[in-house]
């Protein structure tokens, strides 16, 4: 979990993740820098902090993903709108081999109290764009909660150090033909104050969807 500043979030997150009934989980914590009580909450929930000074959502989520010592990664927000009593119906396909990654669609049943106006155009737009462009069918491309093997992060080779880290790892599994299944999640309110740009992030993501499938370019 990418954190900053998350210390009204960080103890309901960890406390759900805790009582899953999972036989072995490690809890990685990745912080950019939060100037609030936030590292020390996640600590003293059992979580590993990890120290990511370099800004970006892809940074963090890189260097969660490196350093995890489990087979099975799960990503996700720590604003509390991924409920985690879904993360065993994520990774279950996962242990059974029939899907190398599962994401949780958040558009299927959306709440108007859990995602702004904007925000839902905006993952609506780039999920249209990235399905016509990719010739895909992926519902909800910009979802952050997602469950994959550690050994499909080493194939991938990713990149990004930003917002199109998400995107990036789609697109990179299509063109690897690997198995992407979803299930729908409820998506609740965030807790605390979003660090999105919808606007900057979202042409972000929509320029390099459309540079990384211009076909005289390879690589991302």
């Amino acid at each position: 979990m990418p954190t900053l500043n998350e210390a009204q979030s960080i103890r309901k997150v960890i406390f759900e993740i805790n009582n899953l009934p999972l036989p072995k989980k490690e809890i990685l914590v990745v912080d950019g820098c939060s100037k609030d009580a936030t590292i020390g909450i996640a600590r003293s929930l059992g979580a590993k902090i990890i120290i990511e000074p370099k800004k970006g959502y892809g940074n963090a989520i890189r260097k969660g993903i490196r350093i995890a010592r489990g087979q099975i990664i799960v990503t996700m927000d720590s604003d509390y709108t991924y409920p985690s009593l879904y993360i065993p119906r994520l990774i279950m396909p996962l242990l059974n081999n029939e899907a190398d990654l599962m994401l949780g669609n958040r558009l299927d049943y959306f709440n108007m109290d859990s995602m702004k106006i904007s925000h839902l155009f905006g993952n609506v737009l780039l999920t249209f764009l990235f399905n016509l462009l990719f010739h895909s069918n992926i519902k909800d491309t910009q979802t952050g909660f997602r469950a994959f093997r550690k050994s499909l992060y080493k194939k991938l080779q990713l990149k990004s150090g930003g917002i199109f880290l998400p995107t990036e790892i789609l697109v990179r599994s299509l063109r690897f033909h690997l198995r992407i299944k979803e299930i729908p999640i409820v998506y609740r309110p965030r807790i605390g104050k979003s660090k999105l740009n919808p606007i900057l992030d979202g042409f972000i993501i929509l320029l390099k969807i459309i540079i990384t499938r211009l076909p005289f370019l390879k690589h991302i």
